[in-house]
């Protein structure tokens, strides 16, 4: 619960006014086998773990997430493609690192600049493909901005939803 395929199921039925049932699993293996088993009629994972399940025609994918189509699955519209109501629907799996605040400047910048160059050496553009995904880069006030936009996007996900983290 709470992970991106939750809150993006969450958000998908805002956007649609349609209800689904959220059954959690421990992880997109176990719900990716439910799925494939008909246990389950649909669920919402990250590409990197489910393009795999697409390419040996066990699962079909009905879309993307992301607001544009993944090169992997061409054919496949992004989601907002589908419906007006999907207008701004753009979801990604992403990852980044993070400094402590006190880091200075140019240590920040020469692991952001080790980053970017090892984001484009052939091995892992070749990995990325692989797994359905690609790296992103630019400067550290992109990537703030774009963290500080997900926090805020999110974040109204889940207050419309009602959602509450529960500790104990």
């Amino acid at each position: 619960m709470g992970q991106s395929p939750h809150l993006t199921g969450v958000w998908f039925n805002q956007a649609t006014g349609t209800e689904a049932i959220h059954v959690p699993y421990r992880g997109a293996g176990p719900a990716a086998i439910e799925l494939v088993a008909g246990n389950i009629q649909y669920m919402w994972d990250n590409l990197t773990s489910g393009i795999q399940q697409i390419r040996a025609g066990r699962v079909r994918a009905l879309a993307v997430s992301s607001a544009d189509r993944n090169p992997q699955l061409p054919d496949v519209p992004a989601a907002r493609e589908t419906m007006p109501e999907l207008a701004g629907f753009d979801v990604n799996t992403w990852f980044g690192i993070f400094l402590p605040a006190a880091t200075p400047r140019p240590v920040a910048e020469a692991i952001n600049k080790a980053m970017l160059d090892w984001q484009q050496t052939e091995d892992v553009k070749r990995r990325w493909a692989e797994m359905g995904g690609f790296a992103l880069g630019g400067t550290m006030e992109e990537f703030a901005a774009f963290v500080n936009n997900e926090v805020a996007k999110w974040g109204a996900v889940i207050r419309k939803e009602g959602l509450q983290l529960e500790i104990g």
